[in-house]
């Protein structure tokens, strides 16, 4: 009998994004019609992925200075619920800026084709990532991470 493969917790949501990103490049590149935009569209797409990575990383820095684990694979490691700065917005900052990295490159893409890879990337990382992490969380944490869920939005 075959034993089921459990994905979840396994794959980094960093890696979740750089593979989304290269099969977006792939339908743009294979589906699309190859445009060139000119210098305004190209500080557009830097300027949404700087927010992107200036997101993920005061994110990472948050949790850092909280003393507490960095590894999305493990969140049992997690020592306490940080509530404070971007993580007051969103529970999830660091993913939400790998979004938002995904949002400039597919601008940079310029495909429609691309675009799928957006709810894409949202839907792999809350099925893999997300929902696997709030129940450990919420295992280890009880009420005080309920009620944080309870006021403040997985994404945004």
């Amino acid at each position: 009998m075959a034993q089921k493969i459990d994905l979840k917790l396994k794959i980094p949501p960093l890696l979740i994004c750089v593979l989304v990103a290269l099969l977006m490049w792939l339908c743009a590149r294979w589906l699309d019609v190859h445009t060139s935009y000119g210098a305004l569209w190209s500080l557009l797409v830097m300027l949404v992925m700087v927010v992107g990575l200036t997101i993920s990383s005061l994110a990472v820095l948050t949790l850092y200075l909280g003393k507490t684990t960095l590894d999305p694979r493990f969140p049992h490691k997690t020592v306490r619920v940080i509530t404070k700065g971007l993580y007051g917005y969103s529970r999830n900052p660091i993913y939400l800026g790998l979004l938002v990295i995904l949002l400039g490159w597919n601008l940079c893409l310029d495909s429609l084709y691309a675009t799928p890879g957006l709810p894409l990337y949202m839907g792999l990382v809350t099925w893999l990532q997300i929902l696997p992490e709030e129940r450990v969380l919420a295992e280890r944490f009880g009420d005080a991470y309920r009620g944080y869920c309870s006021q403040v939005r997985r994404w945004l």
